[in-house]
């Protein structure tokens, strides 16, 4: 367009808006209020096409770049430890399966030498030597269950005079037998062995996934999540359109968002300059709110590269230069920004800008990776897991 240009930074280093206040009078901050007052031609920056602002200045060059709005924190935020993390790869009720089936095998072991016992009479004395009782069955499943050796305090010889007086019993080895019992014991055992086996596997393995996604995803993972907390502090600049996003937001996590971030006092910044440098030296303790383009710029040029984006973008929206309306060079230069979009020129100069940092940016900061659920009875029986 071939124009001279001033660059004028804001009065109060804010975009600005313009609120309509209860008596009927429009006050107005920022960027906004200096174009309105005729001391600025044009709003160049990352500023926000809104509905409150379109109605009392015009955009040139609109949607000539997308941004949403992200969360920005600690690489590692603070949580606490979870001494009983070992109990999270089951659920409750795989749990009480686990230990219910412990406590019926027992039983039915028990009940089984009580059986042969009394079978066998003039060696309940010896058999009681060799045989558990409910406890030690219950001790010796759980060993099994632990992937310990079984001992028993008889010996062969024990054993073998215990059969041979079974066998003088039932010579014909129709209930009894020499081999009845050894068979029992082992049909018994090789089921237990074969659930301990699948079980351990599975807990070991789930259990591994949990401490890899720990040691990936820790703290806060999402805005919902964010906003279901008060530990970790959060907020945006003050007297800014993503200010009033979350104040006017029928949303009720954005909505929870807009009255935390009014009433915890100092959690709003003045400037974005500010957010940034409070994230980096938070340790974890605060998240700050704004729109993706600067944080993706901040994340690639953090000085210890200590920082990312946290969970999905929201609140898609779109950048535009604010004039005021009705001035003879907005379509004019609405036509040299779109002419600058359709060659790619705006797309050279955000990798340009965006490239020049040390820091990696993740590639899946949009996507909120998982954690890894809890195995239920559903699954370990082997039926799918529901999306949803």
């Amino acid at each position: 367009m071939q124009f001279n240009f001033t660059l004028i930074p804001a009065r109060d280093k804010k975009f600005g808006n313009v609120i309509e206040l209860e008596n009927g009078t429009l006050h107005t901050t920022g960027m906004v209020a200096q174009l309105l007052d005729c001391e600025a031609d044009l709003i160049v920056g990352n500023f926000l096409m809104t509905s409150e602002r379109a109605k009392y200045i015009a955009f040139a060059g609109p949607c000539w770049m997308d941004v949403s709005l992200s969360l920005y924190g600690y690489q590692k935020e603070v949580v606490e430890t979870d001494y009983l993390a070992f109990f999270r790869p089951f659920t409750p009720g795989l749990w009480g399966m686990m230990f219910g089936s412990l406590f019926i095998y027992a039983y039915y072991l028990s009940l089984s030498r009580f059986i042969l016992n009394l079978l066998s009479k003039g060696m309940k004395k010896k058999l009681s030597l060799f045989f558990r009782t409910f406890l030690e069955s219950v001790w010796q499943l759980f060993a099994i269950l632990n992937q310990q050796s079984i001992e028993t305090d008889s010996n062969d010889c024990e054993r073998i005079e215990i059969e041979e007086d079974l066998i003088r019993r039932d010579p014909d080895h129709k209930f009894l037998g020499e081999s009845w019992w050894t068979r029992h014991l082992k049909i018994f055992f090789g089921s237990w062995f074969f659930f301990a086996i699948i079980l351990v596997s599975t807990y070991t393995a789930n259990l591994a996934s949990f401490f890899v996604a720990d040691a990936i995803h820790s703290g806060i993972q999402s805005v919902d999540q964010l906003a279901e907390q008060t530990e970790v502090e959060y907020g945006t600049v003050a007297d800014s359109a993503v200010e009033r996003f979350f104040s006017l937001s029928p949303i009720d996590t954005y909505k929870k968002m807009g009255v935390f971030m009014k009433n915890r006092k100092g959690v709003m910044v003045e400037t974005a300059e500010a957010g940034i440098e409070r994230v980096r030296n938070s340790d974890g303790r605060y998240i700050f709110v704004w729109d993706s383009f600067s944080l993706e710029n901040a994340v690639s040029t953090s000085p210890d590269c200590n920082t990312r984006l946290i969970g999905r973008k929201f609140n898609d929206g779109s950048l535009g230069f604010g004039v005021r309306q009705g001035v003879p060079y907005e379509n004019n230069l609405t036509l040299a920004l779109l002419e600058m979009k359709d060659d790619h020129v705006i797309e050279r100069l955000e990798n340009r800008w965006m490239t020049t940092g040390l820091c990696e940016i993740n590639e899946n900061i949009n996507n909120e990776v998982g954690k890894p659920a809890a195995i239920g009875l559903c699954e370990f029986s082997g039926a799918d897991r529901k999306s949803g």
